[in-house]
């Protein structure tokens, strides 16, 4: 009886604690809706503020914060036992993505192109003072490099440099590891030895590691494919309100990335679709899932306000690239187009890759041979998974492969450009899944015969990793380095001849580089002389004539022989010409110096570095 008699006092005090739940969270809401819209106030002239940062990041926290308590399922405990051996083992896995992505990174990539020196005015303008939320420059880029690279160069004292926006992709490439390991086992709910696999199979990609180590801004969308996986393979498994909203966040920084993760959205689209469809929830349940696939979209925006604004206010620039890619090109977009890009970029894994040379070798597959046979078995086990033990988590990640190619198969208008390793680099931690699948698999049923089968499977994949990682150490060090120098302009080592004869003639600015056809970026010439300002081009004999005291030294190509013959003529040959003799073969340049500084030089100097 006495229960009884407490039971109405019970049940109000729930409902005055649901109200103030309710009460707390609406609050949360508006302080994020107001801080939102001044952060969208104060993202005004495409500039970052200070105050508008803060409003910003204060959105997101109490955005979160809303919508933090909201009821979870409690799931049963896993067992602890090994979590210190899987530790160390991801630690492990770490220090061999360290490897591949930090040796010899001074030296590979050893030159830039003028995509870096672009990079590098961006990131000019940032140590300058400069705030923008949109970088126009280029046909336009979104901001997260250049600010990661402004502290390297800055704070960090990497200076304006190719080594500083190296050092920060490769940072990016390395947490993408750890995050892509942490998705598998905790938003797909995926064993312990499924996301080590997972992990050291991206760790020694030659994929991923040349599109990490080039210093442009593809390895962003991998990372942030990973940080949103893990909350939307999570969300897919449960239907948590909060997961939703960490998925939409995690989306919305994301898109700060690289413009390949623009597709993303749809993903996550797809996967509230799928998760929906799977379930099948009655009518009266509709209204906590609506709620659920609008607090995504929302959650995106809240994080995207500085971008988002950006984007309305100026939408030529900002989808300038990718319309370009889709229309106005060398090709008639279409249907047929499409179809042909979409086989094309399922061929890449196997059979030939990208078009570019900057950061993977000329028409290389994606995948080594031992990956890419992982690859298909392990496509193969996740549908056989899906007849036997239907997961949609396991759905959506056979349907995140083809939405991740599209950035590369929807470049209708330039066919040429796809496959794009670049920008299809958003799959790379579903692809590295599904190869680390039939290892995962092996082990497994190995686990459940004698400790005699368990060591031969463990030996067996040991032995795949190992030479999957030898191929490609093979293909990125030594096949990728040979291309890369053959195919980049040897400006390092133009700036560093320039360094040295500077003295002879009275400092950098009196040293020249006459302008050939598809020849070195003479930006990239100022940055690796640490004097960004230097600009000091020549395009004709004329503005030789016309700054006879200025121009002291001229750096040619050696194919300019016409013009190294009049300099001759115009200096009476009062001069001192020799051939700087580099490093790799059909790299070399002409240095002509003037008057009595050249006799120094060629009696000092030259000799020491060149063939005359």
């Amino acid at each position: 009886m006495q229960q009884t008699n407490n039971m109405p006092h019970e049940t109000v005090h729930i409902d005055i604690a649901q109200h103030e739940r309710i009460h707390y969270r609406f609050l949360l809401i508006l302080f994020a809706l107001a801080l939102s819209m001044i952060a969208w106030w104060q993202a005004a002239d495409n500039t970052y503020r200070m105050p508008g940062v803060l409003a910003w990041l204060g959105s997101m926290a109490c955005w979160l914060a809303a919508w933090w308590d909201t009821p979870r399922p409690r799931l049963l405990a896993r067992p602890r036992a090994g979590t210190h051996v899987y530790m160390l083992a991801a630690v492990g896995v770490l220090l061999i993505a360290a490897i591949f992505r930090f040796y010899d990174l001074p030296n590979l990539p050893p030159e830039m192109t003028s995509d870096h020196a672009e990079k590098l005015l961006d990131v000019r303008d940032v140590l300058d003072g400069m705030r923008p939320i949109f970088f126009p420059r280029n046909t336009g880029r979104e901001p997260a490099q250049f600010y990661v690279t402004a502290l390297l160069a800055g704070p960090l004292g990497l200076g304006l440099s190719y080594m500083a926006l190296k050092v920060g992709t490769v940072l990016v490439s390395w947490l993408t590891i750890a995050l892509t390991m942490w998705a598998v086992r905790w938003g797909l709910g995926g064993s312990r030895r499924l996301a080590l696999l997972t992990g050291v199979l991206l760790a020694i990609s030659k994929w991923h590691v040349g599109i990490s180590r080039v210093g442009l801004r593809y390895p962003y969308t991998p990372l942030a494919t990973a940080l949103v996986l893990g909350f939307l393979w999570r969300a897919v498994r449960f239907n948590h309100t909060r997961d939703w909203v960490l998925t939409g966040l995690a989306l919305g920084l994301g898109l700060h990335g690289y413009t390949a993760t623009r597709i993303v959205p749809l993903l996550v689209a797809v996967a509230f679709a799928v998760a929906f469809l799977w379930v099948r929830p009655p009518r009266t349940a509709w209204g906590g899932w609506l709620l659920r696939g609008a607090l995504a979209p929302l959650s995106t925006s809240i994080a995207f306000v500085p971008l988002l604004r950006f984007s309305l206010e100026h939408p030529d620039l900002f989808w300038y690239r990718s319309a370009t890619r889709m229309a106005s090109g060398i090709a008639e977009p279409g249907l047929e187009t499409f179809l042909l890009n979409l086989k094309n970029a399922a061929l890449a894994f196997h059979i030939r890759g990208d078009s570019a040379w900057p950061a993977i070798v000329l028409g290389d597959p994606f995948l080594d041979r031992i990956t890419g046979i992982l690859f298909v078995l392990g496509i193969a086990l996740v549908l056989v998974r899906l007849t036997r033990k239907p997961r949609a988590e396991w759905a959506v990640v056979l349907l995140a492969l083809p939405i991740l190619m599209l950035p590369s198969a929807l470049a209708l208008a330039w066919p040429n450009e796809n496959p794009s390793a670049v920008r299809m680099g958003g799959a790379l931690p579903i692809v590295m899944l599904l190869s680390a699948l039939p290892l995962e698999t092996l082990l497994q049923r190995a686990a459940q015969h004698t400790p005699r089968w368990r060591w031969l499977a463990l030996a067996g994949t040991a032995m795949l990793i190992i030479i999957a990682a030898r191929l490609n150490w093979q293909t990125y060090f030594v096949t990728y380095r040979a291309q890369y120098e053959q195919f980049s302009w040897n400006s390092s080592e133009i700036a560093q001849e320039i360094l040295a004869i500077a003295p002879y003639v009275g400092g950098i600015e009196h040293v020249y580089i006459f302008a050939y056809p598809h020849w070195v970026d003479a930006r990239n010439v100022a940055f690796n002389m640490r004097s960004p300002d230097w600009n000091s081009v020549l395009f004709t004999i004329a503005d030789i004539e016309n700054a006879p005291s200025e121009v002291r030294a001229i750096i040619f190509n050696p194919n300019d022989r016409a013009h190294i013959m009049s300099i001759e003529t115009v200096w009476q040959n009062d001069l001192c010409r020799y051939t700087f003799a580099s490093r790799t073969p059909t790299k070399e340049f002409v240095v002509v110096v003037r008057g009595e500084a050249g006799q120094r030089v060629c009696a000092e100097h030259a000799p020491t570095v060149s063939h005359q």
